[in-house]
This record gives structure tokens, C-alpha cells and sequence, in this order.
């Protein structure tokens, strides 16, 4: 097996670490500025949040592996599919059960709103999330899309390319961040306002510093080399990350760049740990049924138990048993069965034949680094 094709234990673990960070963040800060705990906690996690900047880094890198890695659109497709949505409909299911059985102020949803969530897609339609931590679904669904049409252009074809189609990428997110900010304290500018904002969507440029810096995370993998245009586009993403939040987080994420390429060039070893790459492997589920569920939890643990120490530990078990009987029952099984349907489908016979690409590997979805 390559070095291109070998499963990097260290990154499930890294993807583990992301998902606990952001329930610790939910649970402890989030849920105390929403709901209020009953009592002062002894330790809060406000850093949790930046475990979703590394879920959008990790898919940078890990989109456009996948994508040199299978053959055909609809590998791609078909496997990304299997990958996202039959755990997160069933979990999506659950937790609107849940809210509307027990209630939690500010974040019941309609049943139409439920179903627009199946796309999701809800926020480009007009619809709330059944879970406030599925806003970043959506940001990742577009990213795919749009790596997915650069790579089928040849934007990473070679590093010349790549690092001018990410120079330009950076670019774009960066006059996307001077209109927004500019537009709204200046009048007349409501319909440059409303174009930058769906570019933002479309383009992924909110967050392209970020998934930029997981694809040449990716490019210096495969090439065992980082040139220099590399590292100046790294900074450049340090440096928006400055622009759009503080320098403070600008050093947080060049913090976790150096994590990340500590992992993928094998210097952190340690997180191959099994019990570290279980939880990676769960991390998907976890982080769909954490939230909503997890707040009804504390909520009615706390009028039980009147510790809040208590009732986040009980919802933390209870989430993770969750996630891995979602992973067990659905997200893997049901995975696997799209993937084997779709490659025996008509379809999926009619589209191999069809050229490939030159210098692509063979089709390896079902082997596909998740």
C-alpha cells in the first residue's frame, strides 16, 4: 500500500479530538450562555469551538485525497452520499423527537422545517437547523462541491496550478471579508451585500483559509515537500483567520496546523492509539447527536441532581454511547450497502466506462479515508 493510499490513523484520532472539543464546548460554555447552569462550573471550554476549524482543515485535507483517489464521479458521489446521510437523517430524527417531546426554548423546529433539514441544505432554504450544530454541514457540502468541480477542471493537476487556484481562492475570501464589512456601515450597498453573501456560500469563502490549509497539508504529504509558496499561503491563512476573528485565534489555528502536519508526517505517532482511533471513528455520529439531546439531558439531570458537574458527565456517557450505537447500527453498515449497491448498479458500469483521467489511481471508494 502507498503512502497515498495508507489509512492515517492519526487523523481519525485528530477528528476524535475535534468532536469531543466541541461537546466539551457546548456542554460547559455554549449551554451555560444559552440556558444558564445551576450552579458556576469549575472549569469552562470556550477553545471547544475551535474543534469545527479542525473538522473544515481535516476535510481539506481529506476531500482532495479522496478525490485523487477515485476514478469516477459517481465514486465520489455515491460515497460521499452513503458517508453523510443515513446517520445524520436518523440522528436528525432523534433529536427532533427529542425537542419536541421534552421541549428547549429556541431551538424547537417546525415539521416542515424538519424535512427541509433532509437536504442539508435548510439554511439556503429558508429553514432553522434542527440542530444548531449542523450549520457547519452545509458549509462542508458546499466545499465538496466546489473541490469537486476544481479537481475535474484540473485545478490541482499540478502545484503550479493548485497554489495559483488557492492564491486566488484566498483572494477572493479576503475582498468577500472587505465587502461584508465595509457594506454594512455604508449606504447603498445592499445588493453587493446580498451577491458577496451567496459567493460566501457557493465559493465556501468564509472558511477557504481553512480548508486551504488542509489540501497543502495534503499536496506536501503526497510530494514530500513543502515549497516556499506553500508556507507563504499558510501564513496567508493564518492571517485571515486574524482579519476575521483576532490574532489571538490567527495563533490558535496556526497552533493546529502544526498538530495536523506533526500527524500526517507521522511525528505523532501516539495518537494511532486504538481507543483514540475508536473515537475518531465516531466522531461523525457524536457530533450529530450531541447538541440538542445533550442540553435536554443536563437540563432535566440538573433539576435531578442539582450538580452540573454531574449532569454534563452523565450527557457526555450518554452521547458517546449514542454515537457508537449510531455508528454500529447505521452509519457503517448502511455505508457499506450503498457503496456495494452502487457498484454493481447499471449506472455505475456505464460510467467507468468512460476515459479516465490520466495519472488517477483506481477506484477505492469503499476504502476511502473517512
Amino acid at each position: 500500500m502507498t503512502a497515498n493510499n495508507r489509512r492515517i490513523l492519526e487523523l481519525d484520532a485528530l477528528r476524535g479530538f475535534a468532536a469531543l472539543a466541541v461537546v466539551l464546548f457546548h456542554f460547559t460554555t455554549r449551554y451555560d450562555q444559552v440556558f444558564g447552569h445551576i450552579a458556576t462550573l469549575p472549569a469552562s471550554c470556550p477553545w471547544g469551538s475551535y474543534g469545527v476549524d479542525l473538522f473544515l482543515m481535516l476535510s481539506g485535507f481529506v476531500i482532495l485525497r479522496s478525490l485523487d483517489r477515485t476514478q469516477h464521479a459517481g465514486d465520489f458521489i455515491v460515497g460521499r452520499f452513503a458517508r453523510l446521510y443515513p446517520a445524520y437523517w436518523v440522528a436528525g430524527a432523534i433529536t427532533f423527537g427529542v425537542v419536541t417531546l421534552f421541549g428547549l426554548s429556541g431551538q424547537e423546529v417546525s415539521l416542515r422545517e424538519a424535512a427541509l433539514n433532509s437536504t442539508m441544505l435548510q439554511r439556503l432554504l429558508g429553514a432553522r437547523h434542527i440542530d444548531g450544530a449542523y450549520w457547519s454541514l452545509e458549509v462542508e457540502l458546499f466545499f465538496y462541491a466546489f473541490a469537486f468541480a476544481l479537481h475535474r477542471a484540473g485545478a490541482f493537476r499540478t502545484p503550479r496550478r493548485q497554489h495559483i487556484a488557492l492564491a486566488l481562492w484566498l483572494f477572493a475570501e479576503a475582498v468577500s471579508m472587505w465587502i461584508m464589512s465595509h457594506g454594512e456601515s455604508e449606504a447603498g450597498h445592499s445588493l453587493a451585500l446580498r451577491l458577496t453573501s451567496k459567493l460566501q456560500v457557493l465559493l465556501s469563502l468564509r472558511y477557504a483559509h481553512l480548508f486551504t490549509i488542509g489540501i497543502l497539508l495534503y499536496r506536501g504529504f503526497c510530494n514530500r515537500n513543502y515549497p516556499p509558496i506553500a508556507w507563504l499561503l499558510l501564513a496567508a491563512c493564518w492571517t485571515l483567520q486574524g482579519m476575521a476573528d483576532s490574532w489571538a485565534a490567527a495563533l490558535g489555528i496556526a497552533m493546529l496546523t502544526a498538530v495536523l502536519y506533526g500527524a500526517v508526517e507521522g511525528r505523532l505517532g501516539w495518537l494511532a492509539a486504538r481507543p483514540l482511533a475508536f473515537l475518531g471513528a465516531i466522531s461523525y455520529p457524536l457530533y450529530l447527536i450531541h447538541q440538542n439531546v445533550g442540553y435536554v439531558l443536563i437540563r432535566e439531570l440538573e433539576s435531578l441532581t442539582a450538580s452540573p458537574v454531574a449532569a454534563i458527565a452523565l450527557a457526555m456517557t450518554f452521547s458517546l454511547a449514542a454515537a457508537t450505537g449510531l455508528s454500529l447500527a447505521i452509519e457503517r453498515p448502511v455505508q457499506k450497502w450503498i457503496v456495494n449497491r452502487w457498484k454493481n448498479a447499471p449506472l455505475a458500469r456505464i460510467s467507468r466506462l468512460q476515459p479516465a483521467s490520466p495519472g488517477r489511481s483506481e477506484s477505492l471508494i469503499s476504502a476511502e479515508l473517512r
